[in-house]
């Protein structure tokens, strides 16, 4: 908890009820943390992994909104902590995470207390406001060839281990879509695949 930067910035009293309701947890490999149209009665304080959120269409479609780091709060979980609206969107670990969960109405009390966990939170709901807006402007103005293309360059590997189904999950589109394009872009001498596997050339 301490690595958070609004800790140190809370009152001792907020300090100790933070410490003392956390509990410890660790999570494995592709857990779903919670469900679009859930009731987030705990809030996750992540400390190491990666979680992957998203939306999930009527048709089964799903997009990836963000990723959550460790260190970052997760907008979904937060925003349905504290106001107890049913949450937005879904989340699943991308590999076993570690991290603190602690009782919603716990957090509350805390942002209602404490003004800088309050300008920490409103500096988290600007800084995702701005990550969607960016996801929205690449939905409308560029074409899934190029958005297809920017995924794998982020992923920062050479070789990259996944399956045109989860590609589809992430950019929004069809797994058929993501296969044509994936097999245009080998035919280009861009890239390689294999079964499961994807290398950049």
């Amino acid at each position: 908890m301490h690595n958070y930067k609004f800790f140190n910035k809370l009152s001792k009293e907020s300090q100790d009820i933070l410490l003392s309701s956390a509990r410890k947890t660790t999570i494995p490999k592709n857990t779903q943390l919670f469900h679009q149209g859930d009731r987030c009665q705990d809030i996750l304080f992540l400390t190491k992994g990666t979680v992957r959120v998203y939306r999930q269409h009527e048709s089964g479609k799903e997009i990836t909104l963000y990723y959550l780091q460790p260190f970052e709060q997760c907008n979904v979980n937060l925003s349905g902590g504290l106001s107890n609206i049913l949450a937005i969107g879904s989340a699943i670990t991308e590999d076993e995470v570690e991290g603190y969960y602690i009782d919603s109405n716990i957090i509350k009390e805390i942002f209602f207390k404490e003004e800088s966990f309050r300008y920490y939170v409103l500096e988290l709901f600007a800084s995702r406001l701005d990550s969607m807006a960016n996801l929205i402007e690449d939905l409308r103005f560029k074409n899934i060839d190029e958005r297809l293309l920017e995924w794998l360059e982020l992923q920062n590997q050479k070789v990259i281990t996944t399956t045109h189904d989860i590609i589809a999950s992430h950019l929004g589109t069809s797994r058929e879509i993501i296969s044509r394009i994936l097999k245009n872009f080998e035919e280009k001498g861009i890239l390689k695949l294999s079964r499961g596997k994807i290398e950049l050339l």
